[in-house]
C-alpha cells in the first residue's frame, strides 16, 4: 500500500486513513521514527502489556523444543 503525503508548514504529515486502521493507529499511540538507509522509517511502538505477552508465547515455544537451557547468544 503506497500513499503521497505533503509535509505541512510545522514539519508535521497526514497517515492516510486507510493506512492508519490498517495497522490501528489511534489518537495517542506512540510511534518510533528513525532514518535507516535514506530513508524516513515510521514503527508503531510495542507497549510493556504486548511485549510482555510476546515474551511469554516465545517461551512456551522454547519449552515444547527442549526442556534444556539455551544460551541467548543462540537465540539471537
Amino acid at each position: 500500500m503506497d500513499s503521497s503525503v505533503t509535509i505541512d508548514v510545522k514539519g508535521r504529515i497526514l497517515i492516510p486513513k486507510e493506512m492508519r486502521e490498517k495497522l490501528n493507529l489511534k489518537p495517542g499511540v506512540k510511534l518510533i521514527i528513525k532514518i535507516e538507509d535514506g530513508r524516513l522509517v515510521l514503527l508503531k511502538s510495542t507497549s510493556l502489556e504486548d511485549f510482555q505477552s510476546e515474551i511469554k508465547s516465545f517461551q512456551q515455544k522454547l519449552k515444547k523444543l527442549t526442556t534444556e537451557p539455551i544460551p541467548t547468544e543462540k537465540l539471537f
